[in-house]
């Protein structure tokens, strides 16, 4: 009998069976704690970690890691998501005005261009923001500064993960059931970019490191 069950274990089917339905649980735990809205931000971040868990490091206990990252980045993860709420609803606003004028003031038309400026830090972060925070502990701050240089030094890289983005948004709203598997897809997809946009970061810390380190070696000697 355990044989039997063994040799199951072991076939092809029941191994794409399993990964099919983790990527189905992961998925839908990430829907489920969207659905409060304000935690957006930690369940991004619990579906990063996880797809990292489950297909870098091999873990086959996806409901429990997504549970440990939502324990740990919920404070956080609600925190940056409001900001970014908060600032994307100004900008919206700005633009709304650049476009229909200030109660019966019409502004110039050039402000229309200005009006998208600020939309820019949104881009220039958001990529690799929650990213980060599944990853490493920074702070709110250093997770935003970092995510800024790391899109900085990874141009035009991080355009594709807005791509890969948009594509799975797009093709969750034209075919609903899509989206059970969609966002543990995408953030595979993404992944393949950050976590080598984060391994060159650590690389050219370390040897920073190591070059101050025997600096201070030959400036003792």
């Amino acid at each position: 009998m355990k044989k039997s069950f063994d040799h199951i274990q072991n076939s092809w089917l029941y191994r794409l069976s399993k990964a099919i339905g983790d990527v189905v649980i992961i998925s839908a735990l990430f829907l489920l704690f969207c659905l409060p809205v304000v935690t957006i931000g930690a369940s991004v971040t619990a579906l990063y970690y996880t797809v990292y868990r489950k297909f870098y490091k091999k873990s086959d206990e996806v409901t429990k890691d997504f549970m440990r990252s939502i324990k740990d980045n919920l404070k956080n993860g609600v925190i940056i998501h409001l900001i970014y709420l908060l600032y994307s609803a100004i900008v919206g606003f700005n633009i709304y005005f650049a476009f229909n004028g200030l109660g019966g003031v019409k502004l110039p038309d050039w402000y229309v261009v200005v009006s998208f400026i600020p939309v820019f830090p949104v881009i220039f972060t958001l990529p690799f923001v929650y990213p980060l925070m599944a990853r490493f502990s920074n702070g709110i701050k250093g997770t935003l500064t970092n995510s800024y240089t790391l899109c900085m030094i990874n141009f035009p890289k991080f355009l594709l993960i807005w791509l890969i983005l948009i594509l799975a948004l797009a093709v969750s709203v034209c075919f609903p059931p899509a989206a059970l598997v969609i966002p543990t897809g995408a953030m595979y997809l993404t992944q393949m970019i950050t976590e080598k946009a984060f391994a060159r970061a650590l690389a050219v810390e370390k040897k920073r490191e190591e070059k101050a380190d025997a600096s201070e070696v030959t400036a003792d000697g």
